[in-house]
Order: structure tokens, then C-alpha cells, then sequence
């Protein structure tokens, strides 16, 4: 009888800390599926600034662009002025 004794109440304390297990795992799996959906929102924010930088170094260049025109003009009217007001 003390076998069957201890054995149930070693087989409860199992079912018991077992229950606590199963509890922490749905714990954890609540928190993964939070950290999930975050993940998720941080990869679709990280493509629109991806996006984002792209456009603003096209438009970076372009304005280089503008800016060695604008520079270049600058040197045109300096060697014209050069040759008229000689």
C-alpha cells in the first residue's frame, strides 16, 4: 500500500508540475506571437524606408546633377565676361 501511496502522489506532483509547463509554454507561444507581429510590422516599415532611401538618393544625384549645371553655367558667363569686357 505505501507503494501505490507514493507512487500517486509522485504521479500528481508530476501532473502538476506538468500543468505548470504546459502553462509556461502558452505563456511563451502568447509572447512569440507578439514578438512575431512586431517582427512583422519592423520588416514592412524597414521596406517603406528602403523605398524611401531610394527615392531620396535619386533625387540626391538629380540635384547633384542641377548643381554642376548651375556650376558649369557659372564658368560659361566668367569666360564670356573674360572675352567681352577684355
Amino acid at each position: 500500500m505505501e507503494n501505490s501511496d507514493r507512487t500517486a502522489e509522485l504521479l500528481a506532483e508530476a501532473l502538476i508540475r506538468l500543468d505548470k509547463m504546459v502553462e509556461a509554454q502558452g505563456e511563451s507561444n502568447q509572447r512569440l506571437g507578439h514578438v512575431e507581429k512586431e517582427l512583422d510590422t519592423v520588416v514592412r516599415e524597414l521596406g517603406k524606408l528602403n523605398i524611401q532611401t531610394v527615392e531620396n538618393t535619386r533625387a540626391i544625384f538629380k540635384l547633384a546633377d542641377k548643381v554642376d549645371q548651375i556650376a558649369e553655367l557659372d564658368k560659361r558667363v566668367k569666360e564670356l565676361e573674360k572675352v567681352v569686357f577684355k
